[in-house]
């Protein structure tokens, strides 16, 4: 999938798109700092600037992150059913559920209860995976049906569901998924609408608009009376990434968006336990707290997506994927070939 001119989505050898992981990538960083100031707040209570900055993004984030993860689905579709479903099982549901064991456990919450809670009420912060892999589950089934009907199937239930649990937050960030999925197969209409200058402004005003009123304490998030200020941020979006020169920022940004789950999954715990001695010190109120938190919730994961990246360590791949399910799959459609050329 390409466009024309200067905003050309370029894709890598693996035929990912370079600007989707750039995107993807702040995305999950606003995810740490979001954590990183949580924790703060809650053990030495308000951060001045940086609750602000997370209450601003707060709208934003998840949306842009379903947003890029439905525009890879038509590239999915194009798969067999069996193939689907395993790199979603291997790469999504593996790690989900490995990871809220280890996190219930290291909590101390590792309850029958807990356990069964994972397969349908993410009991931890990984409920974005769960969600997921629910709109995987739908997609191919639905693989007919318009997504832009779906997506407005999403947000018309989202105003009906109005306990702001997460059915409602489900429906509202489904909406964005399919969304997604629908500006992939349209490209070049979607290309020529944002390079306007008036739909621009009017998107950025949209935007900050929802962001301002979330600073100011309204309840927007996951609100479908307030989709036009998300689809305003992913109208900037969607025009300021492709642009972004190529150099050694764009490169880490790419670098963490290619393995955005290892960041997701690995940054809390990190945070919790320098927070944790931070306080036993009695340091958590320093202003230096707060840039360590994210050294640690950044440089941690970052370590562990490197060592992942090189495939040498089958240990630290098992936390992040299951090969044996995709290796299979590689092997099947190497028989395939071979029988076919035969």
């Amino acid at each position: 999938m390409r466009l024309d001119g200067e905003a050309a989505m370029t894709t890598s050898t693996d035929t990912r798109i370079r600007w989707l992981d750039s995107c993807r990538g702040v995305a999950i960083l606003l995810v740490v700092v979001l954590h990183a100031g949580e924790a703060l707040r809650i053990t030495a209570g308000p951060t001045p600037g940086v609750d602000q900055f997370n209450l601003f993004f707060e709208p934003f984030r998840m949306p842009v992150l379903m947003f890029l993860s439905g525009i890879t689905l038509p590239q999915s579709m194009t798969k067999t059913g069996r193939k689907y479903f395993a790199g979603k099982a291997s790469k999504v549901a593996w790690p989900y559920v490995l990871w809220s064991l280890i996190i219930l456990a290291a909590s101390g919450e590792l309850s029958p209860a807990a356990v069964s809670q994972i397969f349908h009420d993410s009991p931890t912060y990984l409920w974005y995976l769960w969600f997921i892999l629910v709109f995987y589950a739908l997609a191919y089934p639905l693989r007919r049906v318009p997504p832009l009907l779906i997506a407005g199937t999403g947000v018309g239930m989202s105003f009906m569901l109005t306990d702001n649990g997460r059915p409602e937050a489900m429906a509202f960030l489904s909406a964005f998924f399919f969304f997604g999925a629908w500006c992939a197969k349209h490209p070049r209409e979607i290309a020529e609408f944002i390079g306007k200058p008036w739909v621009l402004a009017v998107a950025g005003a949209c935007a900050v608009t929802v962001g301002v009123l979330s600073v100011a304490g309204w309840e927007v998030l996951y609100q479908g009376e307030f989709a036009w200020g998300v689809a305003g941020a992913l109208v900037i979006v969607y025009w300021f990434f492709p642009r972004l020169p190529a150099g050694p920022v764009t490169t880490a940004l790419e670098f963490v968006g290619r393995y955005s789950i290892v960041f997701y999954v690995a940054h809390l715990g990190p945070i919790i336990i320098t927070l944790a001695l931070a306080d036993a010190v009695g340091s958590a109120g320093e202003w230096y707290v707060l840039p360590l938190l994210l050294l640690v919730g950044i440089g941690v994961p970052l370590g562990l997506a490197w060592i992942y990246s090189t495939r040498e360590h089958v240990s630290v791949t098992l936390l992040f994927e299951l090969p044996t399910l995709t290796r299979r799959d590689r092997k099947q459609a190497s028989d395939v070939q071979r029988t076919r050329s035969l």
